[in-house]
C-alpha cells in the first residue's frame, strides 16, 4: 500500500518536470499508479479494524532510529533489541523494516544534483588489451568526473593496483588544480575493504591515509546500486564509444597524448545534454580544495631491463642510467609531478623529468663518466657498446690502400 509521504515525493517530481514514466522507474510503481495518485486530492484513507498490541511497539522509536543510521539488517537490531528487553521473534521485526528499506533502496537511486566543488565521482574503464613495450598488456583508464561541471580527467595505466589508484588521483587533481569535497566510488578493494556490522565501509588504511592528506571524504555506493554515481558511468561509456573506436598509436604515451587532446577539443568543450553548458565553461566555476605543497608519496614501481646501451624503455620513451647497470634490471618508480626513479638494489640510480615536449630520449652525461676506460678493461666481454671517435687519416692513406690492393 501506498504511503502518504509517497504521493507527496510523486506530486513533487511532478511539479519539478519529472516525466511519469521517470517517476515509475524512481519509485518502483507503475505509470497507472502513478497517474491515479497525482489525480488523488487529500490524504489516503485505509479501513482499519481493532490493532492489537504489538511486542515490537516499545521499540518502535529506537528501530527507526537505528535505521536513520542505515542499518537494515534485522539479526543486528534483534540482538540490540534482546538487550533491551525485547522477547519477540524476527519475523514481526522484518516486516516492520522491509517497507523501510525499499523506501531506502529507492531514494538511493534518485537523481541529484550538487554545487561546486561538493563532488567527484571516480571509476576504472577496461580498453582492451594492445602490445606495449613488446608485451601484451591490459589497458584500463582511470576517469576522475566532477559532478558539477561534468568536466572529465582520465590517464590511462596498465595496472588497477592501490599505488596506481593513488597516482591516478594525483595526476587527476593536478590536471584539475584541487581536489573536490567528496568523492564517489564503487566497492572496489583498493578503496574498501568491506562493509561493518552497521552495513558502513571499512576503508582501505593506505587510501584512508591518502584521503585524510587531501582532504576529500570518500563516499562508497551500496553494493549493486552503480546508479549512484551514474555521471561517471555514463562517462566511461562515451569515453568507449566515442574516443576507442579504429584509435591507433605507438605506445601509451603516445595514447595518453591523444587522449588528452580528445579531452580537450571534445568532450570537454560539447554541450552537457543535462546542464546545457560546455563542461569547461563551467569548470571555472567549481571551487576545488587547494592540493597540499607536497605530494602524497607513492611506491608505484615496475621491473625493466637495462639495455647493452644503459637506456630503460619506460612508455615508449628511453631514459639513460649509469653505465654499470647495462645489461642489468632496475626498478622504475613513477612519482606525482612527473618523475622518473630507478631504484638498483634499494638504492636509487637515477631521476629523471618525464618529457612533455613528444621527446622519446632522455640523457643525462653524468651516466657515462667513466665509459671508455671501462671499456678498454671489459673489452671482450661486449657488455657495453660504445662508439669511439673514428680516427682522423688523410684522405692519401685510403689512396695507397686503394693502389695496393689493385695490384
Amino acid at each position: 500500500m501506498i504511503k502518504d509521504v509517497e504521493v507527496l515525493d510523486i506530486k513533487q517530481m511532478r511539479a519539478n518536470g519529472m516525466y511519469i514514466a521517470d517517476i515509475a522507474l524512481t519509485t518502483g510503481y507503475s505509470e497507472p499508479t502513478i497517474r491515479k495518485w497525482l489525480r488523488h486530492e487529500g490524504p489516503i484513507r485505509r479501513k482499519r479494524g481493532k490493532r492489537r498490541p504489538s511486542k515490537l511497539d516499545p521499540h518502535k522509536d529506537y528501530i527507526m532510529g537505528r535505521m536513520a543510521d542505515g542499518v537494515f539488517n534485522c539479526e543486528v537490531l534483534q540482538i540490540e533489541l534482546k538487550a533491551r528487553g525485547y522477547t519477540g521473534g524476527k519475523t514481526i521485526l522484518k516486516d516492520f523494516v522491509a517497507p523501510f528499506r525499499k523506501q531506502f533502496k529507492v531514494q538511493a537511486v534518485k537523481r541529484f544534483e550538487t554545487g561546486p566543488g561538493e563532488q567527484g565521482q571516480m571509476d576504472w574503464g577496461y580498453l582492451g588489451t594492445f602490445e606495449i613495450d613488446g608485451r601484451l598488456r591490459k589497458v584500463y583508464a582511470f576517469s576522475l568526473v566532477l559532478s558539477y561541471s561534468r568536466y572529465r580527467v582520465v590517464c590511462l595505466t596498465t595496472s588497477m593496483d592501490l599505488e596506481t589508484v593513488l597516482l591516478g588521483h594525483q595526476k587527476c587533481f593536478e590536471a584539475l588544480g584541487g581536489a573536490p569535497e567528496e568523492i564517489v566510488y564503487d566497492n572496489m578493494k583498493t578503496v574498501t575493504t568491506g562493509r561493518d556490522m552497521e552495513f558502513k565501509p571499512i576503508w582501505q588504511q593506505r587510501f584512508a591515509d591518502f584521503a585524510l592528506y587531501y582532504e576529500f571524504k570518500p563516499r562508497a555506493c551500496s553494493p549493486g546500486k552503480p546508479r549512484s554515481k551514474g555521471k561517471i558511468e555514463r562517462s566511461i561509456g562515451y569515453l568507449k564509444d566515442n574516443f576507442c573506436p579504429g584509435r591507433r598509436f605507438s605506445d601509451l604515451t603516445d595514447l595518453n597524448q591523444q587522449l588528452q587532446a580528445w579531452l580537450d577539443n571534445v568532450a570537454n568543450t560539447k554541450i552537457h545534454g543535462t546542464t546545457f553548458e560546455r563542461p569547461v565553461d563551467r569548470l571555472p566555476h567549481e571551487t576545488l580544495k587547494p592540493l597540499p605543497q607536497r605530494p602524497f608519496v607513492t611506491h608505484l614501481r615496475f621491473a625493466r631491463r637495462v639495455s647493452i646501451d644503459c637506456f630503460v624503455s619506460y612508455n615508449g620513451v628511453l631514459y639513460s642510467v649509469p653505465w654499470h647497470l647495462a645489461g642489468g634490471e632496475v626498478w622504475v618508480e613513477e612519482v606525482t609531478g612527473g618523475q622518473l626513479r630507478f631504484w638498483w638494489h634499494g638504492q636509487e640510480a637515477a631521476c629523471h623529468e618525464m618529457p612533455r615536449d613528444g621527446s622519446r630520449r632522455v640523457f643525462d652525461p653524468e651516466h657515462v663518466v667513466g665509459l671508455p676506460e671501462a671499456q678498454r678493461q671489459n673489452r671482450a666481454s661486449g657488455l657495453i657498446q660504445c662508439y669511439p671517435e673514428v680516427e682522423k687519416r688523410s684522405l692519401g692513406v685510403y689512396d695507397q690502400l686503394a693502389e695496393v690492393s689493385g695490384e
